[in-house]
């Protein structure tokens, strides 16, 4: 008996489809769809899961004959849990909310503390070059400071996010109308207060003009720290109103594995 067999009597008799049974190994629909058509073959991580879902062992898995077995009390408990949750409203069981908002928070902060660290560069070498020449070379210390806070935020947050795609190629869509509806008005929102914000800054550098160099320095690190608030909230209402789009998120990670496999 071959594998495909075992794996199409397996999720049949479990009630499964195969979009339930790809997002509890943590592989795509279409990954199963291969399996079960012997175009391709789990890796050894996969074959494990598969086997603590469907209580088997490997051996009866892969090379013995399961078509004539009846689920084990465990795997029916799994079996029904899968079946009450497609039935109702789908649930976030692997925790894709959290992530993207922790991802969302920690890119707009990053973003944030850059653009906080050239608006203190301005303002403390403004300060300097009016008041004390010498310590001007101070305002780098904000700045890099700045650099520092930006990459230790966002480089950990690109390989997190890349670790949580490739443990989870597939998501089911669990987000609601309304879901949508709500990311996109908090969007709308973030984005008009955003290029306010923005407007303020550069009215006010403008109207500094003819004041004098320390009217003009503080006016400009003003913009500048206006500027890193209105970009911590377009970037981070950018990427939570894209969390809501599962199936673009799936489209992506389908074409990322199936360029991985050429």
């Amino acid at each position: 008996m071959s594998f495909r067999d075992n794996l199409q009597h397996l999720r049949a008799t479990h009630a499964m489809t195969q979009e339930q049974l790809a997002m509890m190994v943590g592989v795509s629909r279409q990954s199963v769809t291969k399996w079960e058509a012997e175009r391709a073959y789990p890796e050894m991580d996969k074959l494990l899961k598969l086997c603590q879902i469907f209580d088997c062992t490997l051996d009866e898995l892969v090379t013995g004959d399961l078509t004539a077995t009846s689920p084990t009390p465990r795997a029916q408990a799994a079996a029904a849990a899968m079946r009450e949750n497609g039935g109702g409203p789908p649930l976030d069981v692997c925790g894709y909310d959290e992530h993207m908002r922790a991802f969302a928070n920690r890119i707009a902060a990053g973003v944030g503390a850059l653009l906080v660290g050239v608006s203190l560069l301005i303002l403390v070498g403004t300060l300097a070059e009016c008041f004390a020449p010498s310590l001007e070379a101070l305002g780098l210390i904000p700045m890099f400071t700045g650099i520092g806070i930006c990459l230790a935020l966002i480089l950990p947050a690109f390989f997190q996010h890349s670790e949580f795609q490739r443990s989870h190629p597939y998501i089911q869509d669990f987000y609601t109308a309304d879901d949508r509806r709500e990311a996109q008005r908090t969007f709308s929102i973030s984005l008009v207060a955003g290029l306010l914000l923005l407007f303020v800054g550069v009215v006010a550098a403008s109207l500094s003009d003819g004041h004098g160099a320390l009217a003009e320095g503080i006016a400009s690190a003003a913009m500048m720290a206006l500027l890193a608030a209105g970009a911590w909230l377009i970037a981070r209402a950018s990427i939570l109103l894209s969390r809501v789009y599962v199936a673009n998120y799936n489209e992506a990670r389908e074409q990322a594995m199936a360029e991985s496999d050429m």
